[in-house]
This record gives structure tokens, C-alpha cells and sequence, in this order.
């Protein structure tokens, strides 16, 4: 929600603002949630945040004074460097696609590049101490987890090796300072789900009982992640929203519950601090019948 002045010019006050910020709830069916709110630096706006989040706490409503908050600096962040607006705005997970194709095109360039960056790890291409995770692009599938962010991350680390390659063969698919700028916090972004992911797809440990927690976590570590990564703040946002939908969903799913009951580290503490009342009651009663 971007707060802009009422027909008669004059700015929402807070009960407005909590007026309207329930009247999209119901709109849009959003019982566990509310988005985030657009503002300027003013002194007076964060003590109208302080104030909503108090008001909205009482209410039941999960806010947070800095987490539900875009500033307006961080809003216009894109229009103040339009050339990162410009990279970001032609799709650059797209262009990284394709020059990783071009440079695995053939066997004999996959082992080009190999040797290429064999040479740049004993030259110290990459850096002093830095030790790339493997020694060929990779590309990412629908199917499988964290995969952008791997295909990612190993592009970014072996970019000079691929410089050399595409310099001798394609040098027009290599990609622009600002596109590897806007990939580069697209990395930063996708790397804190794919640590929950890590956490939660372990082998060894039933993980069903940390999810909760985990994807509470994850959606706060997000909200800061706006604040370090202003330019993709709209992108992180659609996944805020959509961890928080899914959020509301697990209170009906019994088995979030009945797992976190049998884990003896969290039993009915993490529920009865971040659920309502009537829900933690409601997930004591399912304990008692599969009891």
C-alpha cells in the first residue's frame, strides 16, 4: 500500500490509516497478513509506524514497524540509477541462460572452459584464497530446489574464466557491469531461502516440526533483506506474500502442529507465540484426538 494524500489533500491520520489497512484485509481475504507500507523518512512517520504497530498488535494483526515499511528512498530507488532499472527490466536471469548455453554449447568448449579455469585457480583469477565450488556453468530446471540461485552463484564466481572463453568465440553474449550488478543481488536474494531449504531438506532429522519456525524466520530475514537490496524490494515482497499465504494456510494443516508437539526443543511454545489464542486451542484439540 503506497499512502498518498485523501481527496481533499490532506494525509490519512492513524486511525485512517488502520481503516484502510482492514478494509483491504477483508477485501482481499488476507485474515493473517498485511503488506507493507510506502512512506517517506519523515520523524513523524516513524512514530506513526511505532503507534500501528502497537495499535494493530492489540488487534491481533501481525505488523512490524520496520519490516511492513518501505521507505521512500527505497521506493525510487530504481529511478535514481536508471541503468540498473534498464538491466533489470530485460530480464537478466534470462541473458545469463543464455550465455551459460553458448558456453556449454559442445563438449570441446566444456573442456576449454575447464582448462580455462583450471588456469584461473592457479593464477588466482578469481582472487587469493578463493576456491570455485566446481569447474563448469550450470543451468537451472523447474524441478529442482535452489537451482537459479546455484546456476547463479557458479556463474558469478567463474565469470572471468567465462570472459575468456566467450571473448575467443561469442563476445557479444557476455553480459553488461550493470546486468552482473543486477544478478548479483538477485544471488544475495535467493541464497537466504535456499539456507532454509538446505535446513529443512536434511536427510538424517525429521524436519516437519521446523518448517514453521523456519519459514517465520525466513519471512523476517526477507523483510530485512528489502532494506539491503532496495532495488529488487518489489521482487522479495512477492515472496514475503507468498510465504504468508501459505503461512495462513498451515494453521488449518494438522500435522505442522502434531510434529512440533512431539518435538521436545519446541512442543507448544512457538505456537503459542505466534498463533492466536483460539488457534492454539484449537491445535491442543488435535493433539488430544490423535492422542
Amino acid at each position: 500500500m503506497q499512502l498518498r494524500p485523501d481527496s481533499g489533500g490532506a494525509w490519512y491520520s492513524k486511525q485512517g490509516i488502520l481503516h484502510l489497512l482492514c478494509r483491504e484485509r477483508r477485501r482481499t481475504y488476507c485474515e493473517h497478513q498485511i503488506g507493507v507500507i510506502t512512506m517517506d523518512n519523515g520523524s513523524n512517520c516513524g512514530t506513526m509506524m511505532d503507534d500501528l504497530e502497537r495499535i494493530l498488535k492489540e488487534k491481533g494483526i501481525p505488523f512490524h514497524r520496520m519490516g511492513n515499511r518501505i521507505r521512500f528512498d527505497i521506493y525510487t530507488a530504481i529511478r535514481r540509477d536508471p541503468a540498473y532499472a534498464q538491466a533489470l527490466s530485460e530480464n537478466p536471469v534470462k541473458a545469463a541462460r543464455t550465455l551459460i548455453a553458448k558456453a556449454r554449447q559442445s563438449a570441446l568448449r566444456r573442456e576449454e572452459f575447464e582448462s580455462i579455469v583450471s588456469d584461473c585457480i592457479k593464477n588466482k583469477t578469481f582472487g587469493e584464497d578463493a576456491e570455485p565450488s566446481g569447474t563448469q556453468l550450470l543451468r537451472d530446471v523447474d524441478t529442482r530446489w535452489s537451482s537459479t540461485f546455484l546456476m547463479l552463484d557458479r556463474l558469478l564466481s567463474l565469470y572471468p574464466a567465462v570472459q575468456l572463453l566467450m571473448q575467443k568465440h561469442d563476445p557479444d553474449a557476455l553480459l553488461s557491469d550493470k546486468t552482473l550488478q543486477v544478478l548479483s543481488d538477485i544471488r544475495e536474494f535467493l541464497a537466504i531461502p535456499h539456507a532454509v531449504q538446505e535446513l529443512l531438506s536434511a536427510e538424517d532429522t525429521p524436519t516437519v516440526s521446523l518448517a514453521l519456525p523456519a519459514y517465520a524466520n525466513l519471512i523476517e530475514i526477507l523483510k530485512g533483506a528489502q532494506q539491503k537490496l532496495p532495488r529488487i524490494s518489489h521482487g522479495i515482497q512477492a515472496a514475503i506474500s507468498a510465504l504468508e499465504e501459505y503461512m495462513a494456510y498451515t494453521r488449518q494443516t494438522r500435522v505442522y502442529a502434531l510434529a512440533m508437539m512431539l518435538n521436545p526443543t519446541i512442543k507448544f511454545t512457538w505456537l503459542s507465540d505466534n498463533w492466536k489464542s483460539h488457534e492454539v486451542e484449537a491445535a491442543r484439540d488435535w493433539v488430544r484426538e490423535a492422542v
